[in-house]
C-alpha cells in the first residue's frame, strides 16, 4: 500500500470511529474508543491490510476499494502516468509529491519537538512537593517506575509528564489542604501513568505527522487526546464510587480554563473540551453485560469492516476496461513446465505501461494455438482434447489475457472472476487458449 491508500483507508476507519462516538460516547466504557482510535492509528501507519470478506471494500466492491480509488490519476496528482523524463511523467510527479509531503512532515515533527522541548525547560525549573499527605499517597501508590510530585507556578493546571520516571505536575496555585480535590487530581494522573498514556499520544503524534495532508487525521488526534482524558475521568469515578460524581466535577470546573503554551506527549487534568468531559460524568453508569457485549461487538465488526482490505478473491476487482497497468514478462521466459499456462507479453517491458498502448499478443505456436506448446500438424484430432479454452476472436482472447495480468498485478488470484471460464480446468498444468 501507498501512503496514500494508507491516508485513504485511515481516513474511512476515522469516520466510522466518529460517527461511532457520536451516536455511542454515553453508552459505551471509554476504554473503547480509546482501543478504536488505536485500530485507526495503525490503519495509517500500517502499509498492509488483511483480506476479507467482511470488509466494507468486499461488500462496496472492489471498484470501490481503497486501493483503486487512491491510484485513480485524477484523485491523486501524486500518481499521475507519463513517460519518465518528460513534465509530467510519473517520476517528476511522484518527486514533487514526496518533497512536499517530507516538508510538511519535517514542519509538524519540528514544531511537535520545540513545543515540548519548551515544556520541558519549564518542567526543569519546577520544585518538588514535600508535605505529609502526598508523601503519604506516593507510599501508597508505589510503581517500578518512580513517581514525583512537583510544583510550578508556570502552569495552570496538573499534568504528567515523563514516561520512565514519570512526574506528576502540579500549579503553585494548588490548595494543598483540600485533600479531596487533591486526591481526585493525583488518581486522574495517575491512571494516566499506569495506562502508559503518553504512548498513545506520541502514536497519535507520529500519525499525524505522517498524514499531516489529510484534515480526519487532525480531527483524530483532537478527539483522541479528549476521550483519553474521559476515560481517566471515568476511571476515577470507578475507583471512589458512583456518588462522587459531583464533587469530581467540581474539582474539575474549579481548575483554570487556560494553560500557558502547548505541551504535547503531556496528559492534562485541566480543560479539555470541559463540557463534554462534566456531562460524560454525570452519566457514567455501571458496566453492565450489555455495555460490554455492545462494546466488544462494535471493536471487533469495526476491526473487520474497516481495518482489513477487499477479498482477494472478489470479481468485481477484475477490470477488463483496459485502464488497468500490466507487468510485462523478463526477456528469458521461463521453461512451459514453470509457466502452467501463463500467458507472455513480449520485449520483457517494465512494469507500468498501460494496456492501451501495449502490443497484440504474440502466438506461442501458430496464429490459433496461444498459451501452451501444441504439436500442431494440421488434423483437428490431434489438438488436445482437456485444459482448453476457446474465443470467438483473437480481441476477446487478448483482453482476456489482459484482464488475467491485471488480476496477478493487484495481487488477487490470477483467475479470479472467471470461476466459471476456468471450471473444469487445470490451472496448475499448461492450458491452451484457441481462437476458433
Amino acid at each position: 500500500m501507498s501512503l496514500v491508500q494508507m491516508s485513504f483507508a485511515g481516513g474511512v476507519m476515522i469516520l466510522a470511529v466518529i460517527v461511532i462516538r457520536a451516536l455511542a460516547i454515553n453508552l459505551l466504557p471509554k476504554k473503547t474508543f480509546g482501543v478504536l482510535w488505536g485500530m485507526a492509528v495503525v490503519r495509517l501507519m500500517v502499509p498492509f491490510s488483511v483480506p476479507s470478506a467482511l470488509s466494507v471494500y468486499t461488500l462496496l466492491g472492489g471498484n470501490a476499494s481503497a486501493m483503486d480509488i487512491a491510484k485513480t490519476p485524477q484523485n491523486v496528482p501524486m500518481l499521475t502516468i507519463g513517460t519518465a523524463g518528460q513534465p509530467g511523467s510519473a517520476s517528476d510527479a511522484v518527486s514533487v509529491w514526496t518533497v512536499i509531503w517530507a516538508a510538511g512532515v519535517l514542519v509538524c515533527a519540528v514544531f511537535f519537538v520545540t513545543a515540548y522541548w519548551k515544556c520541558r525547560q519549564e518542567f526543569q525549573a519546577s520544585l518538588p512537593v514535600e508535605n505529609d499527605f502526598i508523601g503519604n499517597w506516593l507510599d501508597a501508590h508505589p510503581q517500578r517506575r518512580k513517581i514525583s510530585v512537583r510544583q510550578s507556578g508556570r502552569f495552570s493546571a496538573p499534568l504528567t509528564y515523563g514516561l520512565f520516571r514519570p512526574v506528576i505536575l502540579m500549579p503553585t496555585s494548588t490548595k494543598w489542604e483540600d485533600t479531596e480535590s487533591l486526591q481526585y487530581v493525583l488518581a486522574h494522573e495517575y491512571v494516566h501513568i499506569r495506562r502508559f498514556d503518553s504512548i498513545m499520544k506520541f502514536m497519535l503524534i507520529a500519525a499525524l505527522c505522517a498524514h499531516w495532508f489529510n484534515p480526519l487525521a487532525w480531527a483524530m488526534y483532537i478527539l483522541a487526546n479528549r476521550d483519553i482524558e474521559l476515560s481517566c475521568d471515568e476511571a476515577v469515578v470507578r475507583l471512589f464510587g458512583e456518588n462522587t460524581k459531583a464533587a469530581y466535577a467540581r474539582t474539575l470546573i474549579s481548575m483554570e480554563e487556560t494553560r500557558n503554551g502547548l505541551t504535547p506527549l503531556c496528559n492534562h487534568f485541566g480543560k479539555n473540551a470541559i463540557e463534554e468531559r462534566i456531562t460524560a460524568i454525570m452519566k457514567i453508569r455501571k458496566i453492565t453485560i450489555f455495555s460490554f457485549v455492545l462494546a466488544g461487538f462494535i471493536v471487533i465488526g469495526t476491526a473487520t469492516a474497516f481495518a482489513t482490505s477487499a477479498n482477494a478473491q472478489q470479481a468485481e476487482a477484475v477490470e477488463q476496461d483496459g485502464k488497468n497497468e500490466i507487468i510485462f514478462k523478463p526477456d528469458s521466459v521461463p521453461p512451459v513446465t514453470e509457466s502452467a499456462g501463463a500467458f507472455f507479453k513480449e520485449d520483457g517491458k517494465t512494469a507500468g505501461t498501460d494496456t492501451n498502448v501495449a502490443p497484440t499478443a504474440v502466438p506461442v505456436q501458430s496464429d490459433e494455438i496461444h498459451g501452451a506448446p501444441v504439436k500442431k500438424t494440421g488434423a483437428a484430432d490431434e489438438l488436445p482434447e482437456s485444459n482448453v479454452i476457446y474465443f470467438g476472436t483473437e480481441a476477446e482472447r487478448d483482453e482476456h489475457f489482459r484482464a488475467l495480468d491485471a488480476n496477478t498485478e493487484k495481487g488477487l488470484d490470477r483467475y479470479a472472476g472467471f470461476e466459471e471460464m476456468y471450471e473444469g480446468i487445470d490451472t496448475s498444468a499448461p492450458v491452451t487458449y484457441i481462437v476458433r
